[in-house]
């Protein structure tokens, strides 16, 4: 995730795995999901086989057992890898694209996953601006209004009076964040309404970061 004001999270990319909403984390998440597997594979067959060598090639001791046990974690980050894998990181140059259409103060999610109950569903990016919530899909095959849906559902239910849109064509996309309004140069009456705001699109992030994996 980006604020647009300036700061771009130089610092965040220099670490090896990362954060929800950050470019780069679906690499970097189907990497770790991966290493995680082989690791804890890897850990399970030593332990097996090492009960084998130590109890005259007998299955039936307390190894085998300890080894099943490492199965179940192994299987949770193979499930996520294989969730993972149709999809790709956006480049830094669509990133770069994105936070100079955006308005000072929109808040940028890149690399966003979201699963629901049916499907796991992705946009490129998707820009919190001072009302609006406009998204780019990821993937050709995604579908641009079950997502816009789903997202203005949780949106609408939880209280923010926020409107999602949605779009599977760059250049609308941008479009749509060059003419949004900036969240940096609204006007509030007074401390107390700023705070208001700013306290709601903390908790605005906080939904949409819970929808990704």
């Amino acid at each position: 995730m980006a604020d647009n004001n300036g700061k771009n999270g130089k610092e965040k990319k220099r670490l090896a795995f990362k954060a929800k909403g950050e470019v780069g984390y679906i690499d970097s998440k189907k990497r770790y999901e991966l290493i995680m597997t082989l690791i804890l594979f890897a850990v399970a067959a030593g332990i097996f086989v090492l009960g084998l060598a130590l109890n005259k090639w007998e299955k039936g001791n307390i190894f085998t057992i300890i080894a099943a046990l490492f199965v179940i974690p192994m299987a949770r980050y193979a499930t996520t890898y294989i969730m993972f894998f149709p999809f790709k990181s956006v480049t830094e140059a669509e990133a770069a694209e994105a936070e100079a259409a955006a308005k000072p103060g929109s808040i940028i999610y890149a690399d966003y996953i979201m699963t629901s109950e049916k499907r796991a569903m992705m946009l490129a990016f998707a820009v919190i601006t001072s009302d609006k919530i406009i998204g780019l899909t990821g993937r050709k095959e995604e579908d641009v209004l079950d997502i816009r849906n789903y997202i203005q559902d949780i949106v609408t239910r939880r209280g923010y009076d926020y409107k999602v849109t949605i779009t599977d064509e760059k250049s609308k996309f941008l479009s749509l964040l060059r003419g949004s309004d900036s969240a940096a140069e609204l006007a509030f009456e007074n401390d107390e309404a700023k705070a208001a705001f700013d306290e709601e699109r903390k908790k605005l992030c906080g939904e949409l970061e819970s929808l990704m994996p």
